[in-house]
């Protein structure tokens, strides 16, 4: 092999995949600052705007659109990505509700604070999907949050909520769709 050793052309091939793993991470980065991702109160949105949001909250499939369209305008915060004019994610934090927490705590076998916040409604419209936009949205929202818990079941929430300091607690349990994971940032 033209003098290589078969030890140093992995380390090569190893190097390499880190290096393209980590321009692959820099790309995502550079697409997401294409994109422009602000909190504000639900209020401070116009009705169509509302209406967006929850098109797009719609769109993601993972929640009740029922619920989406009735607690999004009362959220405590409230995190929109816009491309140019248009809105293209959106993210909240919701009002505490024990009672739900509770029922959380429950399925999912875990103990905790049920006068914690729920960060919820992460949605990114599916032309803008895999651009970091999600995790823009969530950094967004926990900025000035102190815990915080949520629930998923989709691989890519789960992995933006682990870089965002989250950690999976419980067991999964049934939910309307899939199987459904509590998460916490303390």
């Amino acid at each position: 092999m033209n003098g290589i050793s078969f030890t140093t052309l992995c380390q090569i091939v190893s190097v390499s995949r880190v290096s393209i793993s980590s321009m692959n991470e820099m790309r995502k980065k550079d697409k997401s600052e294409n994109y422009d991702v602000k909190a504000c109160a639900p209020d401070h949105l116009s009705l169509e705007e509302l209406e967006t949001c929850i098109y797009i909250i719609k769109q993601g499939g993972a929640v009740d659109p029922d619920s989406a369209e009735e607690k999004l305008p009362c959220a405590k915060v409230l995190v929109v990505a816009r491309k140019g004019d248009d809105i293209v994610g959106v993210g909240v934090i919701k009002r505490i509700r024990r009672g739900y927490a509770s029922r959380i705590a429950e399925r999912s076998g875990a103990l905790f604070d049920l006068d914690i916040p729920e960060l919820g409604y992460v949605a990114v419209d599916y032309k803008h999907r895999r651009q970091g936009v999600s995790q823009r949205i969530v950094a967004e929202l926990i900025r000035n949050e102190g815990r915080l818990f949520a629930t998923t079941s989709d691989d890519y929430m789960k992995k933006t909520l682990t870089k965002a300091g989250f950690t999976q607690k419980g067991h999964e349990w049934g939910g309307q769709r899939d199987q459904l994971s509590l998460w916490i940032k303390d």
